[in-house]
């Protein structure tokens, strides 16, 4: 089955959900629907078609069927089959893609900054096995406990619920060699211990741990979403940014010691990742702290 596509924020919308049962000999009736159902089993097997391609759903799989598509039973349950359900949509416009391997650096599109929100895409399989069924099966719980509520601040929880549940079938649907991660973690470990020498470069760190420089970028794109560069920066942009309200110290010392070659550079820096430069950073946290306290 393809893997569905789609450009976040906003997350997709949750709808309504629940859970239902068919006994031996029933099966799930056809119809053309106008917004997504997602379908997971936690008992039995369900046999659903969808736009022609039938798939079995065993215990631990899910389904995603897209709007505007026939889907329905196309077999009866041989034994009792429970399943949880969610309708939902999306609010930007959504794509159907065939596999291919997925990576952070397919979600990750564009970083945050202090005045626009981080850019991802989804890359969510509409088939699939979870391993982690516990947590998924405890969340649609939840979702359908906190929907049933009958407060406003039950009905708005469930969307942050429902938000959990895609990024765990994101999550899930990113299967990482262990090799990279390995080999990504001791990169992250390595630009937090020397994030700070001015003339850090890929090549020296890689020579220091013994890799490629490619293989190096290849990891840290495929587990981060991000090349080593970009991570580095965003880490001293980090550190500055902690140093900058918790210290009382000038900007250009700020500046080389967390790696950068002139306060100069490092305010251009800072400006493109924030929005503001780094004295108007300093300021509007503290007048934040000053009315806070």
């Amino acid at each position: 089955m393809p893997i569905l596509t789609s450009n976040i924020p906003p997350m997709p919308i949750f709808i309504s959900g629940g859970k239902a049962t068919f006994r031996t000999g029933e099966k799930h009736f056809y119809r053309v629907f106008h917004i997504f159902d997602l379908i997971y089993v936690i008992k039995g097997t369900l046999y659903i078609e969808d736009a022609g391609e039938k798939c079995c759903l065993n215990k631990g799989n899910y389904i995603i069927l897209p709007p505007e598509r026939k889907h329905g039973g196309y077999e009866e349950c041989k034994e009792e089959t429970i399943y949880y359900w969610i309708h939902f949509s999306l609010a930007n416009h959504f794509n159907l893609v065939n596999k291919r391997e997925l990576d952070w650096s397919n979600i990750l599109l564009k970083d945050s900054t202090m005045n626009e929100p981080a850019q991802f895409q989804l890359n969510i399989p509409c088939f699939g096995s979870l391993n982690n069924q516990a947590r998924v099966e405890e969340t649609f719980e939840q979702i359908i406990q906190m929907n049933e509520g009958n407060t406003p601040s039950e009905k708005m929880k469930v969307q942050l619920l429902f938000n959990d549940l895609v990024i765990l079938l994101q999550q899930e649907a990113i299967d990482l060699p262990s090799s990279a991660q390995t080999v990504a973690n001791e990169a992250v470990q390595y630009i937090k211990d020397n994030y700070e020498v001015e003339g850090f470069t890929v090549k020296k760190m890689a020579q220091a741990l013994l890799y490629h420089p490619d293989y190096l970028t290849r990891s840290m794109k495929k587990v981060f979403g991000v090349t080593p560069i970009q991570y580095l920066h965003n880490y001293r942009l980090t550190v500055a940014k902690r140093r900058l309200v918790e210290e009382h110290i000038d900007l250009s010392t700020i500046a080389g010691e967390c790696g950068f070659s002139d306060v100069s550079y490092f305010s251009r820096v800072f400006k493109k990742k924030e929005g503001v430069t780094p004295g108007e950073y300093r300021r509007m946290r503290r007048n934040y702290e000053k009315k806070d306290s």
